[in-house]
Parts: structure tokens; C-alpha cells; sequence
């Protein structure tokens, strides 16, 4: 009699954070309804930060009749539904409580949540990056930074640091000076220099 085989071992998602407790994903309620829409695109990016850093960030809930309503967490619990249909185990969890006296001031949370106080631009996103080490060709797929347009930062994004730049001299010709402060420039059109 032939032994039967093993079950292939189901990957499972990993948790790299903790909350203030575990729950099931089947225990989450999602509340925000169509509050925000989650595109393919933005799905497959989603997708691919969790199957690549794990849960990385604890859901906010809060104890609604027994249950776990979801105050933040609802595009990550969008994804783990649809994973866990393509085979990935889900463990347990990590959650915090969010206090709040009604579903109204839950979803007033939401909204807090979702507001960003700090404004982002291409300027600190490139320091951020360098002062990081951070690949930032490889985190691209899997960001969605609505302040940032890609293809703009990315024209001026320099992988490799540009290095010193030879200082200038006072022997270099010029073509004008400004008649007002002297100032020695080359192209445009003002008064030329007399020479």
C-alpha cells in the first residue's frame, strides 16, 4: 500500500509587528464602505508589499457588538481575503483599540486616519531616500505616495550622487553685466560688457 503524500505546506503571510492583541482576519469588519476605492494597479501593489514585508503595521479596531470593526486596515483586509483564496495561510492578527462612543465618532476616525498632516515633496522624498540608503527603483512598484508624481521625481532622481563640482573661477569670460550691480553673466541679452 503506497503512502499517501504530503500536503504542500500552504505559505503562510508573515506578521512583523505587534498589537495590543491577535484576532482572525474572518473577525475584522470592514466599516468604511466605498470610502476609498482600491484600483488593480494599486491592489497588485498592495499585494506585493505584503507578500514581501509581511503585516508590517497593527489594524485599528474598534468593539462594535462583540465584533471588530475596522477603523484602519480596510485595503490590507481587502487583500488577505482575496490571498487567502489563492491558497496563503493568514495567521492571527495584530490589532489595537480604538475607542469610540458611536459608529459615527468610529468613522470620524476614519477620517482622521485618513487625512495626511505632513506634506511630502520631491525634495525631502530625495534626501529621505539617500539619507536611507533606500533603493528607490525596487520601492517604487510597491508605494503609492498621491503627493509625489513619479515620472516627474524620477527625471531628477539620481541613484548615483553627481560628486563635487569644480568650483568657478573669476577667469571665466562672460558675455554681459548688469549695469546695476555688475553682476557678469553669459546669454540673454542685456547690456554687453564693454570691453
Amino acid at each position: 500500500m503506497a503512502k499517501p503524500q504530503p500536503k504542500e505546506k500552504r505559505p503562510e503571510i508573515r506578521v512583523t509587528c505587534k498589537g495590543a492583541a491577535l484576532a482572525e482576519l474572518s473577525d475584522l469588519v470592514p466599516i468604511q464602505g466605498d470610502l476609498k476605492s482600491l484600483s488593480k494597479e494599486d491592489f497588485e501593489k498592495l499585494k506585493k508589499s505584503i507578500l514581501r514585508y509581511g503585516i508590517t503595521f497593527p489594524f485599528f479596531v474598534w468593539r462594535r457588538n462583540g465584533k471588530l470593526a475596522l477603523v484602519d486596515g480596510t485595503q490590507r483586509d481587502r487583500v488577505l481575503r482575496e490571498i487567502q483564496k489563492e491558497g496563503y495561510r493568514i495567521p492571527k492578527l495584530p490589532v489595537d483599540f480604538i475607542e469610540a462612543k458611536s459608529e459615527k465618532e468610529a468613522k470620524e476616525k476614519i477620517l482622521l486616519l485618513s487625512s495626511q498632516y505632513g506634506k511630502m515633496t520631491n525634495d525631502s522624498l530625495y534626501e529621505f531616500i539617500e539619507e536611507g540608503g533606500l533603493d528607490f527603483p525596487d520601492l517604487k512598484e510597491i508605494l503609492d505616495l498621491p503627493q509625489i508624481n513619479f515620472g516627474v521625481f524620477e527625471r531628477g532622481y539620481r541613484p548615483e550622487p553627481l560628486g563635487e563640482f569644480p568650483s568657478v573661477g573669476e577667469d571665466i569670460e562672460t558675455d554681459y553685466v548688469c549695469p546695476r550691480c555688475g553682476y557678469e553673466f553669459s546669454g540673454g541679452q542685456t547690456v554687453q560688457k564693454e570691453k
